[in-house]
């Protein structure tokens, strides 16, 4: 009966519809909106468990090599790859493989700072695993306790990223360990706030069919986290 009521209200009210026809989880009924988000956090989890997976081949097989090697190739690839798992997102079989792939591709992308924390430091990768566990998940169970709205960061987020990626630029050429401690120190700010933003947006504005581009959100958010975590762990220690 639930889902009749809630079936019969949203055909009388189309803003309940995201921009491609769906139904946004907001909106959703009750057993919909649960559905949904729990298939979100699975494709996530499996997706982290894919970039491990990458990370451990990648090692195994000496491709990190070939990652340095060809870094500005690489970092065209991984942004190449985003936009071909968000083209095709909504295609069945083919989303999931996409999503997979990314995933895959993305631990074998940060397997060389992998590496270089496994030689230098082996307890800044477990405690960089474990911050990012923590703050992610503080934060993801901030936003499902309080039901927050946090769309008002958009604006705010997207103009930080933009800030990071031309310091991050500017950083490769200038090589100065204090610049990228404090690129990596705004980043950690930055995907913690995309972290509130994508989350909520999960919860309120994602049609209930678009399982994968909140997953990927979600994983982009976990890595970069993760990355700029591990990499101020890496400075740090190797200043003492």
């Amino acid at each position: 009966m639930n889902d009749y009521r809630y079936d019969q209200l949203n055909r009388q009210s189309p803003s309940a519809y995201g921009w491609d026809g769906g139904l946004t989880a907001a909106d959703a009924s009750l057993s919909a909106r649960m559905g949904f988000i729990r298939k979100v956090y699975a494709l996530f989890l499996i997706g982290i468990l894919c970039a491990v997976a990458g990370v451990a081949t990648s090692i195994v097989t000496g491709l990190y090599m070939a990652v340095v090697q060809y870094y500005w190739l690489a970092l065209l690839l991984l942004i190449g790859s985003v936009i071909a798992v968000n083209a095709v997102r909504r295609v069945k079989g083919v989303n999931l493989a996409a999503l997979f792939a990314f995933t895959f591709l993305e631990g074998l992308l940060i397997s060389p700072l992998a590496l270089f924390a496994l030689g230098k430091n082996p307890l800044s990768l477990l405690a960089a695993g474990g911050l990012t566990v923590a703050t992610f998940g503080g934060l993801t169970a901030y936003v499902f306790i309080t039901r927050k709205d946090f769309s008002f960061l958009s604006g705010f987020l997207f103009t930080g990223l933009i800030v990071i990626l031309v310091a991050s630029l500017i950083g490769i050429f200038v090589g100065s360990s204090a610049l990228s401690l404090a690129i990596s120190s705004a980043a950690v700010l930055l995907f913690a706030g995309y972290a509130l933003y994508d989350t909520s947006s999960i919860m309120r504005d994602l049609p209930t069919d678009e399982y994968v581009a909140g997953a990927l959100s979600l994983f982009l958010d976990f890595f970069g986290l993760f990355i700029h975590l591990l990499n101020i762990l890496n400075i740090l220690g190797g200043d003492e």
